[in-house]
């Protein structure tokens, strides 16, 4: 057995290179993913199963677990919960070996059917096996080199919200990053990475869900590469950092026509090849014992070509002819004779300050920034043809999305407030912080429906995309207060608007007000033992800034108008020094009938509500040695 603080001293290696201060190859959409969130290396012990309709367990309910898998060289898990069955193990292990460090982890989720708080069976599901591998080694002191490697395997998801259930997806993620504090040289920091990240997936309508009137069968490969080069080095009192980087991403999706037509229907994304280049220049500087100044400048080269615009897909048999268009002609019948490989020169900048406290109990933030980001390969290239009520085409003329954003924030502590629960936070100790944002988007990139609108040729109703005026706006309050010894509690409230400005209607997919409030005991059970009881109350206000209907809007808000909520969650815990953390709860304790807002899956015309589930126990175990 190896003690703790052998195990603490274990570098872990670096996944991935280091993300400048500002970095726009990252943005994403307005609302919605396409993939399942990764899961990184030191979470898999403790990080929840991906159960997309519910509210997340707060933090504290893995604070003992979590401080257990980080404090040994072998960390293991394994859970359950009742409603949806739901299975969890895990492994994670280290080990050094004088320069070099190895990490390696599994993880296994099996999720069946749950029940919504109504009773009703939702037919969500799959099967996860994630597992990673990870090395450090030092050739020098000033030099490190890392590597990464991970597999995420899932099959047969059932996806109840969504018109196609994934029966295998497969994440390929491989990495290496350098760093090195070279001596007696220009640069204080060196540091070069490339990423490559591969997902392959099958999907269809008919495996694992009864046959409808029309069959289809899906089949995508996506592949980036994106690497990075950055230096980093001091001009009298500015701290300075320069990255050149670059990317390869490439998309396919194929989709065939089961039935009635047989053969390939359409190119969803029609090999679509995207070059990225981008130049950084960052620096931070001192104005003061209390005031801090950080800028940056980034210019962003982008080319995108789709190399299959002009393949008409080989379909055959009844109702083919709807099919029997290739993707260009697709994008001129909504768009007019388009220039389908476009190119971007984009310009984003960012001016941060800071000021301290003379006690540095607080701090104030002012956080100004354009940020734009290129249209991503759907919004541009997407050419789904077929009934109408499943065409979905991409824009190859959108502009890029410029976001203009201020943010402006404040933080004050105190009674000497280091944190709740942390070693000797004194009692009766506080921490309130306060920021807000509004943000002037210029060519904001919505999903919407063909109503004849400027630069749109058709009025049927199909999902097109197009580049409108918006804003958004938001805030948080959050607050801690450790009330003695052994009460800590924990509170927040979000609140977030946005409006098309161009079209005079609310931004789809805009969470409505919402927080949550934990309330936490802790004390010592016996000699080296911690138990721990708290309960979360967590809250949604009702959303009826919708864009939900397809004859005037663009129908994204699904569900409509949301009902507000509000739930209760119970967990407790006991800890056994650092070797071993049992926690248990019950989730949704009331039995509510809900559903939350934000849908996390793409826009698409098969897009559903999906309920939450109902109550539900858990029940989870770590230990380290």
């Amino acid at each position: 057995m190896v003690c703790a603080e052998s195990a603490q001293a274990t570098e872990p290696p670096k996944l991935q290179p280091d993300q400048s201060f500002i970095d726009t190859r990252y943005m994403g959409r307005h609302a919605g993913q396409d993939v399942p969130p990764t899961m990184l290396l030191t979470d898999l012990p403790v990080a929840e199963p991906l159960m997309p309709a519910k509210t997340a367990w707060p933090t504290e309910f893995f604070a003992q677990r979590r401080a257990v898998a980080a404090s040994g060289n072998v960390a293991l898990t394994g859970g359950f919960q009742g409603n949806g069955n739901v299975s969890t193990e895990a492994a994670l292990t280290n080990m050094d070996m004088g320069g070099v460090s190895l990490w390696g982890g599994a993880r296994h989720d099996h999720v069946k059917p749950y029940e919504d708080g109504a009773g009703q069976r939702v037919n969500y599901g799959y099967d996860r096996v994630n597992t990673q591998l990870a090395a450090a080694w030092r050739p020098a002191p000033e030099s490190r080199l890392s590597g990464f490697l991970m597999r995420d395997a899932f099959t047969n998801h059932r996806i109840p919200n969504y018109g196609i259930d994934a029966t295998r997806l497969d994440r390929y993620v491989a990495s290496t990053v350098f760093e090195h504090a070279p001596k007696e040289s220009g640069f204080d920091r060196v540091e070069a990475g490339v990423v490559f990240d591969a997902l392959s997936y099958d999907a269809d309508n008919t495996s694992l869900r009864d046959r409808g009137s029309l069959g289809l069968k899906y089949n995508g490969l996506w592949t980036t590469t994106r690497g990075v080069m950055r230096g980093q080095f001091t001009t009298g009192a500015f701290r300075n950092t320069v990255s050149a980087d670059f990317g390869l991403l490439k998309y396919n999706i194929d989709i065939d026509a089961l039935y009635p037509s047989q053969g390939q229907a359409v190119h969803r994304m029609p090999d679509v090849q995207t070059l990225q280049a981008g130049l950084t220049f960052a620096t931070t500087t001192k104005l003061s014992a209390q005031d801090a100044l950080s800028a940056a400048l980034r210019l962003d080269a982008i080319h995108s070509d789709a190399n299959d615009r002009s393949q008409l897909p080989p379909v055959s048999g009844s109702g083919a002819s709807s099919f029997q268009v290739t993707p260009q002609q697709l994008w001129n019948r909504y768009y007019g004779n388009t220039d389908s490989n476009p190119s971007n020169l984009n310009i984003s900048a960012r001016l941060m300050a800071t000021h301290d406290t003379e006690d540095k109990t607080g701090r104030l933030h002012a956080d100004l920034r354009r940020a734009v980001r290129s249209p991503d390969a759907g919004e541009r290239f997407y050419a789904s043809s077929g009934p109408v009520a499943l065409v979905q085409v991409g824009n190859p003329q959108l502009n890029p999305e410029a976001h203009h954003r201020l943010e402006l924030g404040a933080r004050q502590d105190g009674g000497g407030f280091k944190g709740n629960f942390a070693p000797d936070n004194p009692t009766g100790s506080w921490r309130v912080a306060v920021s807000g944002y509004g943000d002037r988007v210029v060519d904001f990139i919505t999903a919407d429906r063909a109503h004849g609108q400027p630069g749109i040729l058709k009025s049927d109703g199909a999902i097109i995309y197009r580049n409108v005026d918006a804003y958004l706006a938001g805030a948080v309050m959050e607050g801690w207060w450790q009330v003695s010894e052994n009460w800590g509690a924990r509170a927040r409230l979000s609140w977030t608007r946005g409006e098309n400005l161009t079209d005079s209607r609310p931004l789809y997919q805009i969470p409505p007000l919402d927080g949550e409030m934990v309330l936490e005991h802790r004390r010592e059970l016996a000699p080296d033992t911690v138990g721990s009881a708290g309960a979360r109350l967590s809250f949604a206000a009702t959303q009826n800034r919708i864009d939900a209907y397809n004859a005037t809007g663009s129908g994204s808000d699904t569900a409509g108008g949301t009902a507000g909520w509000a739930l209760l969650d119970l967990f407790a815990g006991v800890a056994l020094g650092d070797r071993a953390a049992l926690t248990t709860g019950i989730a949704n304790v009331l039995d509510k009938h809900y559903h939350l807002h934000v849908n996390p899956l793409p826009q698409s015309p098969t897009t559903r509500l999906q309920w939450a589930p109902g109550r539900n126990a858990f029940v989870q175990a770590t230990v380290s040695f």
